[in-house]
């Protein structure tokens, strides 16, 4: 009976114990559900849809589920359509889109402007190389011209490969060129330079060279130059209006096509990165030195286009992706750490680089080399 006396109290607080944890559980679980469905909510209210104009090296990466899914989770739904950077530039119009994102920062200097957007985005870059093959490096390497490192090249007396361009040399005159001795003229193979950026760039480069190795920056600058650089284009016969043509032609059609084509450095290493059994090929990357990098450059129209811009260049996530399709970035990791860890070696840091000249400059070269077309 005395058990029992003392055992009631102790049941009775234990009783009152349980039915207040559970009040208490029932509460927190009724108060996460709130804060989470009010969360939801939340982000339900911040979806965007947004439509912007990009160059066609960023298609795929646009087009990537696991793109689109970083970009919902930041509230952002997107649709992009394709042009050539210089067609981005020139037809700007914030009625039907909400960014416009070319592939170099002359084209996205004219879009700023013409935007009047108070800020524009940086999200990754890439350098302009030459993408090749290895019997073409190693005649480049024979007569001078390249020196190889690990498994990329470097051009180190562009000069001297302009001067071959400009003579119409032929690569069965040059040394050690057994592997590659046909008739055709050495040339750099590139794209439209009136439509696409990684042509653009190349003009900046050979302009640089052909202007005593200064940036072109006056009419006398480019009076000077586009007698020496207008023909790098002229000769070349049919240009495709962007890089992916050419490049899926490279990787289809084999040095005979184009022994030297002006690329981007992320074309190739999304390849490798993607193809992993197909690093055993050829296929090599050449950097000119100098070289110039092609900063992908987000013009925002709208806040969205805004919202855009700031998730591309600070969500980690994204800019783990961005490497995957071979795009530098900022951040911690800046895209050539992780890609040498998948075999994919290429120089860290580009110390022997130039900038384009400004798009007014630019694009008096770009008319001129047009005009001569015709």
């Amino acid at each position: 009976m005395a058990v029992r006396k003392l055992l009631a109290p102790v049941l009775g607080l234990a009783l009152l114990a349980a039915v207040g944890a559970g009040a208490w559980y029932s509460h927190a679980r009724l108060k996460g559900e709130s804060a989470a469905s009010a969360a939801a909510q939340q982000v339900q209210a911040q979806q965007v849809t947004l439509r912007g104009l990009i160059g066609s090296e960023k298609e795929a990466f646009f087009a990537d589920p696991r793109v689109q899914q970083a970009l919902a989770a930041q509230g952002l739904h997107v649709t992009v359509e394709t042009a050539g950077s210089r067609a981005i530039a020139a037809g700007f119009d914030a009625s039907r889109y909400d960014f416009g994102f070319p592939s170099g920062a002359p084209a996205a200097q004219q879009l700023k402007a013409k935007a009047k957007a108070a800020a524009v985005f940086n999200p990754f870059y890439t350098p302009i190389v030459f993408a090749s093959w290895r019997p073409i490096a190693e005649i480049l390497l024979a007569n001078g011209i390249a020196t190889k490192h690990g498994d990329y090249y470097e051009l180190t007396d562009l000069p001297a490969l302009m001067k071959l361009v400009e003579n119409g040399t032929r690569w069965q005159d040059l040394k050690a060129s057994e592997a590659f001795a046909t008739r055709k003229s050495v040339l750099v193979s590139s794209t439209d330079v009136r439509t696409s950026n990684s042509a653009a760039m190349y003009l900046a480069l050979a302009s640089y060279l052909a202007n005593r190795q200064q940036i072109v920056q006056s009419q006398e600058d480019v009076d000077r130059v586009m007698p020496m650089v207008a023909p790098l284009f002229l000769r070349q016969g049919f240009q495709e209006q962007s890089s992916a043509g050419p490049f899926e032609d490279y990787l289809a059609l084999g040095m005979g096509k184009a022994p030297l084509l002006v690329a981007y450095e992320s074309q190739l290493v999304a390849f490798w990165l993607k193809n992993p059994n197909q690093r055993q090929r050829d296929m090599v990357l050449i950097y000119p030195r100098p070289t110039v990098f092609s900063k992908h450059v987000l013009v925002p129209y709208t806040a969205a286009g805004a919202r855009l811009g700031t998730a591309l260049e600070n969500d980690p996530a994204l800019r783990a992706l961005a490497h995957e399709y071979g795009f530098r970035t900022g951040g911690d990791s800046h895209g050539p750490e992780g890609w040498a860890k998948r075999g994919v070696n290429v120089p860290e840091v580009l110390v022997d680089v130039i900038d384009p000249p400004s798009f007014e400059w630019l694009e008096r070269m770009i008319v001129g080399i047009d005009a001569r077309f015709k």
